[in-house]
């Protein structure tokens, strides 16, 4: 089990991983309200099916879901894996 945790400062660049899973926090604008939320969500990442999302008015409250819900997992960081597009067509 490991202690790390989504937080303000790592969220957006940031994700619980297991197996074929992610789970994580992202941020939606609504331009209509002009207002911020979060999307605590859960998702199969080979079949990109969303499995788990919870909108919340505030980032402490996601934070607080996904980390109770999946901190288990592997904190992984987003940021720190090679850019650019190994796979893609127009290579």
């Amino acid at each position: 089990m490991t202690t790390s945790q989504l937080t303000f400062d790592n969220f957006l660049q940031s994700v619980f991983q297991f197996n074929d899973r992610q789970a994580g926090v992202s941020l939606i604008y609504d331009p209509e309200g002009q207002r911020y939320s979060y999307n605590a969500y859960c998702l199969e990442t080979k079949i990109m099916k969303e499995l788990f999302t919870v909108e919340h008015d505030f980032l402490d409250d996601a934070l607080t879901q996904i980390n109770e819900e999946f901190g288990s997992w592997d904190l992984v960081d987003l940021s720190a894996k090679s850019s650019g597009c190994g796979s893609c067509a127009a290579k």
